[in-house]
């Protein structure tokens, strides 16, 4: 993770902030129709997985794992030791008990802002989760890209 304290603490924030809009956003996108049934995508199962994914994704934009597309696919999973700071940050912004968890993620580079000073171009990379597999707080949970489009 980055080493500015204050401006991750900040970010962090936000993301919980953004973590706690998408879910009460997606609650209220699951109110009854007017037939009086529920959709199903208010199952909790359902709900979990997509605070996850969602909060999981955000999360990627904060870290730097020093990687490359050519990387690509990256496993990110609860077995490797140089993820843990970023799972742990997950179970803080969810709530969530994750008790394993393994991620398949496409990296892509793009070229960001040239840095003026150096005239050195920046590349960052986007991340995408191609499938997720997990059990969080007792559940078992899987998610294949599109599952939620």
């Amino acid at each position: 993770m980055r080493g500015l304290t204050g401006r991750k603490t900040a970010l962090l924030s936000t993301l919980a902030l953004v973590a706690a809009l998408s879910a009460g956003m997606l609650a209220g996108c699951a109110e009854p129709s007017e037939g009086g049934t529920s959709m199903a995508s208010t199952d909790p199962v359902t709900m979990t997985t997509k605070t996850l994914v969602k909060t999981a994704t955000n999360e990627m934009t904060l870290v730097d794992w020093d990687v490359t597309a050519d990387e690509s696919p990256l496993t990110i999973s609860s077995d490797d030791a140089r993820f843990a700071d970023y799972l742990a940050s997950l179970e803080e912004l969810t709530g969530f008990d994750i008790e394993s968890i393994t991620m398949e993620v496409t990296v892509t580079e793009f070229a960001g802002a040239e840095i003026a000073a150096t005239h050195e171009n920046v590349t960052d990379n986007m991340y995408r989760i191609d499938a997720l597999e997990a059990v969080v707080d007792g559940q078992t949970i899987t998610y294949a890209d599109g599952d939620f489009k």
